[in-house]
């Protein structure tokens, strides 16, 4: 045999590897180290030169974006091989067909848009005896093989959502990261893990909702939440959408759904195997709140540029004073003048000497006090929440299974919840002693807050003319009216 011949057949000797170990695998199953293993002497058995060797640990036969699988198909697309091995072709795909086909492709070295041949074929091997040089025998094989493949897969999925929806519905949790607010904890009625509430998530939840139906933007909520340093589960910090989906989410009125569809009890009732955080009306009302409306006032929650914005009254107009700089000091000033207005004793004051006076003068009339925060209790939206998702279940069910029967529930639901989106939700604002003083939650609070606490304290505040040159604050400049019949209008 001449050099060039010798040479011509080495290359067509080199050979591809590709080991994919299964999620689900344990210690029942063939290690990694072992498939490689098989497929290094199957190399020496049929004379084969490894050039490449592509690992996927972990991940599922379901999806074909998986890195290495992708990169051992490039090696014979890009001809970086003649030979492409594997332990079982079955363990390639659990696309069945899909997937197939394109694999077919790649062995004939066609495009997969033309049919064209557009690379050198290869040979495809697994250490089963399944050779793509056996013709028509290894094409009917493969393709069997991928369906069986496929078919297991479906099996294997019903199985796991049969257990997980015995488990749900017997209290127990099946697995991976609880909702936010609950926490895995041993069952306390048997065998397995259960879920119960994590305090301090579940106190975020339930003042997050609060907030919202006391009017306040989910933009500003967030805000509060951030400040306290609360996370979320899969992010760094809050934002509109993920305390949207926590707040309106099913998890926090105990519930789970299964695939999509809530869980039930045998009568049809939807299922609670969890301790709620919210109820089935503030959920509803949080739902209603949430909904985006084009007819609503647009309300931003916009970070406030400074604690006494727009709160300074002038004494020489009717305007309040605006945040300005006068090189690195930032002050209040009036903005009347400027604004080609006019202002019989315009005014200006150091921002952070009467920020920090006015909080003075609120913290030691105010801040011994009891804090009783406000809580909105909501009434008759209950059933509203069970028929919105009755509803989503009944148009699921038509989506599968199209009948007369299914139609007229449909309808008979939709008209139900057109009747009480006619009610509206009842609230009643009652007032709850934190156990906190005014100063305490004064101290922790943002920014939004403490103005809050602020404006509720005082009617009015106007800066008067001061003397120039003078560097610190005269508190005769200061003009506080407290609100009316408030226990601090005693303080000096």
């Amino acid at each position: 045999m001449g050099a060039g011949q010798e040479g011509r057949t080495m290359l067509r000797n080199r050979a591809s590897l590709y080991v994919r170990l299964s999620q689900r695998a344990d210690e029942t199953n063939a290690s990694l180290e072992g498939m490689i293993a098989e497929l290094r002497e199957l190399c020496v058995r049929l004379g084969l030169r490894e050039v490449a060797l592509h690992v996927d640990d972990g991940l599922s036969g379901g999806y074909r974006d998986r890195a290495e699988f992708q990169a051992w198909i490039s090696d014979a697309r890009q001809e970086r091989t003649d030979v492409l091995l594997t332990p079982h072709v079955d363990r390639l795909t659990r696309e069945g067909l899909n997937v197939a086909a394109s694999l077919l492709d790649v062995v004939e070295g066609k495009d997969p848009l033309t049919g064209r041949v557009v690379h050198r074929p290869v040979r495809l091997v697994d250490a089963r005896g399944i050779d793509s040089n056996d013709g028509d025998g290894f094409r009917f094989r493969f393709v069997l093989q991928a369906e069986v493949a496929r078919s297991e897969r479906e099996r294997m999925r019903d199985r796991t959502r049969s257990s997980v929806r015995r488990l749900r519905r017997k209290g127990r949790w099946p697995g991976g990261a609880p909702p936010f607010g609950y926490r895995v904890v041993d069952n306390p009625e048997g065998a397995g893990k259960t879920l119960d509430v994590e305090p301090e998530e579940a106190k975020a939840i339930q003042e997050a909702a609060n907030r919202v139906l006391s009017g306040d933007p989910l933009t500003l909520v967030c805000r509060v939440l951030n400040h306290e340093g609360t996370k979320p589960r899969r992010a760094r910090e809050w934002s509109r959408v993920t305390l949207a989906k926590v707040l309106c989410g099913d998890a926090a009125l105990g519930r789970i759904t299964v695939n999509g569809d809530l869980l039930r009890t045998d009568e049809g009732e939807i299922a609670t195997p969890y301790p709620a955080i919210l109820t089935p009306e503030q959920s509803q009302a949080l739902r209603l709140a949430l909904k985006p409306d084009p007819t609503r006032p647009k309300t931003t929650g916009r970070h406030p540029a400074r604690l006494l914005s727009t709160f300074l009254s002038c004494p020489g107009c009717p305007s309040f004073l605006t945040v300005a700089r006068r090189q690195a000091n930032p002050v209040y000033r009036c903005q009347t003048r400027a604004q080609g207005g006019v202002c019989t004793q315009p005014v200006s004051i150091s921002a952070p000497q009467i920020e920090d006076y006015v909080s003075g003068v609120y913290l030691r009339a105010a801040g011994p006090l009891p804090y009783f925060r406000e809580e909105v209790r909501v009434s008759n939206a209950g059933e509203l929440a069970l028929v919105e998702s009755d509803i989503a279940e009944a148009a699921r069910e038509l989506a599968s299974t199209a009948t007369a029967e299914g139609f007229a529930r449909l309808q008979e639901l939709q008209a139900r919840r057109d009747e009480l989106m006619a009610e509206v939700p009842e609230q009643l604002v009652t007032l709850v002693d934190t156990g906190l003083t005014c100063g305490e939650v004064f101290q922790a609070a943002i920014v939004d807050d403490q103005r809050s606490m602020l404006q509720a304290a005082f009617d009015e505040i106007v800066i008067l003319p001061g003397k120039r040159g003078s560097k610190k604050l005269d508190p005769g400049r200061v003009l506080l009216r407290w609100m009316p019949d408030d226990p601090a209008d005693q303080v000096d």
